[in-house]
């Protein structure tokens, strides 16, 4: 009988605390890391040779939407194969409910990644209001703080909030403030797709400061960026206010994708919250009154101006056509303006369809990445669910590691997969992940430091990264030579347990 299931053998351990990379072995038993030593000579039923190779925590991803997925297409082969083990989603407002349930019929499922989720606040609100665009009641206030006692009791991370999608944005401050204490409760955390990402960005951070310091709790800024020419720089400004509150007890962070394009529907970036009131059907619906569409064209003259250049289009129910074309030239198949091109998409796709939006800098991108408070994270689901909208859903974590660390330099290859693992296991409260330690649970990535880079364009999202060797969940490798091998050895990790 061999003494270990795995040991890998001669590798660079970057261990996820941010010390620098040591030459050792890394003995695996029953899906935990058993031993870190020079020289294990004792047998294994598997020996992986990492010669060369870094050997690091799996990597957790700060943002996902992965709960969208995992019930029906629960392999995630396009997060494993970045080296991703563990998702953090359930992000931006939007959850499955009732929570328990979902947990119950996921736990079933072998996961190709392990999965902790939010109770978004959006869901809770639809749950206890609709999608009406006022104010929520007493009574109303209580049945969503009902609802996320119940979804903390099954073992939700926290809440989240997605401030720009109905009916999450139809919330005020004192809403989010009475949610976010109920978390406290639990010693939970919130996360927040704040309320504007543009030329209100500091305010918005200001709001989200002020729910966590009133609640009591630490909280986490989504896919933190300054969009919009106007606004590039303004993150300088908003890591310092960060900064401040942490330096008066307030845990805030913040995490970012390496990218300066986002990816979001065309109906939530082009048309004003309150045309979303009642569910993305009425919006739909709306769109064929002259008055709202005059309305909103106005809204998209006086927010975009005439730069639609900068919007790639990645998915249109009723006009498959056009992805893969910029807005402008959609616009000139589709015989119409930039404004009514886009209603039409909204009105006769029923609100399913996705873009790019190439409104960022690298500079801030750059500048968020360094701040030693900010994780890293995919903003995606997985591919099935939502098809290839952004390289992100393949590219992150390999983009992040070849791109910013190995050529730019914005911070040390120790520092960035601390950023990966250990920091983020540790602000979402996931005991036994993130670091490379005896008794830790056997989520690891092993690959070439000097090779490793995403190759998803985004003309051609699917390409996949190179110079990912090796990935094991749970002790088992579920990732050879940078392809999925069709195991699903992840789970569903509960916040009480």
């Amino acid at each position: 009988m061999k003494m270990y299931d795995l040991i890998i053998k001669n590798g660079k351990i970057i261990d996820g605390t941010g010390s620098p990379a040591l030459l050792a072995d890394v003995a695996v038993n029953g899906g935990k890391i058993v031993r870190v030593a020079r020289g294990i000579k004792e047998d294994a039923a598997q020996v992986i040779d990492a010669s060369g190779l870094a050997v690091t925590p799996g990597f957790i991803d700060s943002h996902s939407h992965a709960d969208s997925a995992v019930l029906k297409y629960p392999a995630q082969a396009a997060k494993i194969e970045q080296g991703i083990t563990t998702s953090i989603a359930g992000q931006c407002g939007t959850s499955p409910m009732p929570m328990g349930d979902f947990f119950e019929k996921a736990k079933a499922i072998p996961q190709g990644a392990n999965i902790a989720v939010f109770a978004g606040h959006g869901a809770l609100r639809r749950e206890a209001m609709g999608a009406e665009n006022r104010p929520a009641t007493p009574e109303e206030i209580e049945k969503m703080k009902a609802l996320l006692r119940d979804c903390m009791e099954h073992g939700a991370l926290g809440i989240s909030f997605g401030l720009i999608y109905a009916p999450s944005c139809y919330a005020d401050t004192a809403e989010l403030t009475e949610l976010a204490k109920v978390v406290a409760e639990y010693d939970g955390i919130a996360a927040a797709h704040i309320r504007n990402e543009g030329d209100t960005l500091v305010q918005a951070v200001e709001e989200f400061i002020s729910i966590i310091r009133t609640a009591g709790i630490r909280g986490v800024i989504s896919h933190h960026k300054a969009a919009g020419k106007n606004n590039w720089g303004k993150v300088t400004h908003t890591l310092r206010m960060m900064e401040a509150a942490n330096a008066e007890g307030v845990e805030v962070y913040c995490d970012v994708y390496p990218y300066t394009a986002s990816s979001t529907t065309i109906a939530a970036r082009f048309a004003p919250s309150a045309y979303h009131s009642g569910g993305i059907g009425a919006l739909a619906d709306r769109l064929h009154d002259p008055e709202i569409r005059a309305e909103i064209r106005e809204y998209m003259t006086s927010t975009w101006g005439n730069d639609y250049k900068w919007v790639l289009i990645t998915g249109c129910k009723a006009y498959p056509q056009y992805v893969g074309k910029t807005l402008e030239e959609a616009a000139l198949l589709h015989g119409k303006d930039c404004a009514d091109t886009v209603m039409d998409m909204i009105a006769d796709s029923r609100a399913a369809g996705n873009a790019c939006y190439f409104t960022m800098c690298e500079e801030d991108v750059e500048t968020v990445m360094a701040y030693p408070r900010a994780m890293i994270c995919t903003d995606s689901s997985t591919s099935e669910v939502y098809g290839f909208h952004h390289p992100r859903v393949c590219g992150s974590f390999p983009r992040v590691l070849g791109r910013y660390v190995r050529e730019r330099g914005v911070t040390t290859l120790p520092e960035m997969i601390r950023k990966m693992t250990s920091m983020p296991a540790a602000v979402y409260g996931l005991t036994g992940k993130g670091l490379i330690r005896e008794g830790f649970d056997a989520d690891i990535c092993i690959f070439d430091p000097d090779t490793i880079i995403d190759r998803a364009e985004y003309l051609e999202p699917k390409n996949r990264a190179e110079g990912l060797h090796y990935v094991l969940v749970g002790g088992e490798v579920v990732v050879e030579n940078a392809a999925a091998n069709g195991k699903c050895c992840g789970r569903v990790l509960l916040r009480n347990e």
